[in-house]
């Protein structure tokens, strides 16, 4: 009788324990993502972490961030110092008009500075999120290990724009409202840490892709219209969804490459053609503007074989975005 009386007590206990521990839980919950703001300052001076308000490496900021830096880490902003195509294109480093942008000091809308520290990281955490000793981003929210503000810079294309500035005006110039971070930095509900108790704690939310993504081109993005017309060959290309030229750069050299070869009716090769289409060249495709092509036709021809191929600033590989076979 005794023992089961002890076991009743405990069982209670444990009950009242585990009542208490889901209402704590269930009142930070609230105090995080509802009321942070009556949360006592100096509370949270308690769980400070004064490196972070030092300009950390990217890796320190795994520690809580994972998901975030693992996109970085397999962007083209985390080699933007240390790519071979740069340090090629820049002459060893030696052309001062690129280091701004590769390895910027901090992102504040304007061109940036380049920073002395931390090379190799190219454009990391702390250049877009380190603003004035303290965490700058999209939410304000409790972060105890550094203070953390909303800035609503983070989701206007002219943050971008510190350093993509041609690329900017483009998009400015087309009047469409889809931002740059709408295209390029895709959101999904998510974490924005991984760090227990902390990733329990915090409400899901927006979180962007940190790798910054290129985007592939399609036959849906640049259409293409044909005919052949008394001796003529007539083509037309159209930039039909990307809000900028395509390709865009302000200082690399992409291109898009189109392939016109033209055949007899026993399949022999007759004349051929090839256009550039780059922004160092000022031939780049503009948003919904058409550009056309004509070539004369000497000899008779069944029918001709286009391609299109897309070559990024920072490889020697041509991809291929489409192959069309054309006849009269």
């Amino acid at each position: 009788m005794k023992a089961l009386k002890l076991s009743t007590r405990l069982l209670n206990l444990f009950t009242a324990l585990a009542c208490f521990a889901v209402a704590g839980i269930a009142t930070a919950y609230f105090f995080i993502n509802e009321k942070f703001e009556w949360i006592p300052q100096t509370v949270l001076e308690l769980a400070r972490e004064p490196d972070l308000l030092k300009r950390p490496d990217a890796k320190r900021c795994s520690d809580c961030h994972q998901a975030i830096y693992d996109s970085w880490k397999a962007s083209r902003h985390a080699i933007s110092w240390t790519s071979k195509t740069f340090i090629e294109a820049s002459e060893n480093r030696t052309k001062e008009k690129c280091l701004a942008c590769h390895i910027p000091e901090s992102v504040t809308g304007e061109k940036p500075s380049p920073r002395l520290d931390r090379r190799d990281e190219g454009i990391y955490c702390v250049s877009c999120h380190f603003r004035d000793n303290k965490m700058n981003g999209p939410y304000d929210l409790v972060a105890p290990a550094h203070p953390t503000f909303r800035n609503p810079e983070f989701v206007r294309s002219e943050f971008c724009g510190s350093c993509h500035q041609k690329t900017f005006k483009e998009w400015k110039n087309t009047g469409i409202d889809d931002t740059c971070q709408d295209c390029h930095m895709p959101r999904i509900k998510s974490r924005l840490t991984q760090k227990f108790p902390f990733s329990l704690l915090h409400k899901k939310k927006w979180v962007g892709n940190h790798k910054f993504l290129h985007g592939d081109l399609t036959e849906k993005n640049i259409l293409m219209e044909a005919e052949f017309r008394n001796n003529y060959f007539t083509l037309r290309l159209l930039n039909k969804t990307v809000p900028h030229a395509v390709p865009t750069a302000d200082n690399g050299d992409p291109r898009l490459y189109l392939y016109i070869t033209f055949f007899n009716a026993a399949g022999e090769q007759v004349d051929q053609a090839k256009e550039i289409l780059a922004p160092q060249q000022e031939t780049a495709l503009a948003f919904n503007k058409a550009v056309n092509f004509r070539y004369r036709l000497f000899d008779p021809v069944d029918h001709a074989n286009v391609i299109l191929k897309y070559q990024p600033a920072w490889s020697k590989e041509k991809q291929t975005i489409w192959e069309k076979l054309i006849r009269p």
